[in-house]
């Protein structure tokens, strides 16, 4: 089941991303896809049969944490320029506990905090502060403030 984090941003798992029904009755107009694997067949039938955006970054395909956290900020800035667009946006990963919850919360911090972090140390501050606003409404999800 997805989750409202924001008023137009929801967090997901693989699953949702292609249950026609949960998609049509959340009116999710756009999809970012955080996965590993290619999906070009599914974004492809989402797009044609529902009108949904679909947009994929592939993070963790490539080994060590610098990769992923290159990975994690290319897809915060697409979140970013996606919210200027699309009125309801659904971020997922394959399970919707690990890098779909660090992007919407490093979206949050960095891009709708109004530049309130001025160190890594204050970005891993808020991050993590964000992260128990998230888990409130998404149990499930881990931290993964290391990212940072």
């Amino acid at each position: 089941m997805i989750t409202w984090i924001t008023e137009n941003v929801a967090i997901g798992d693989s699953t949702d991303a292609i249950n026609e029904e949960l998609l049509r009755k959340e009116k999710i107009d756009c999809i970012l896809n955080l996965t590993t694997f290619d999906s070009r067949i599914v974004e492809n039938t989402i797009t044609s049969f529902l009108g949904v955006k679909y947009f994929h970054i592939y993070v963790g395909r490539h080994q060590g944490l610098e990769p992923i956290k290159i990975e994690l900020r290319v897809a915060a800035y697409m979140l970013e320029l996606l919210v200027k667009r699309y009125k309801r946006i659904l971020i997922h990963c394959t399970a919707g506990m690990d890098r779909s919850p660090f992007v919407v919360a490093y979206w949050i911090v960095k891009y709708q905090g109004n530049d309130i972090c001025e160190n890594k140390e204050d970005l891993k501050f808020w991050i993590s502060a964000v992260y128990k606003v998230i888990k409130e409404k998404r149990p499930q999800i881990i931290e993964h403030v290391e990212w940072v």
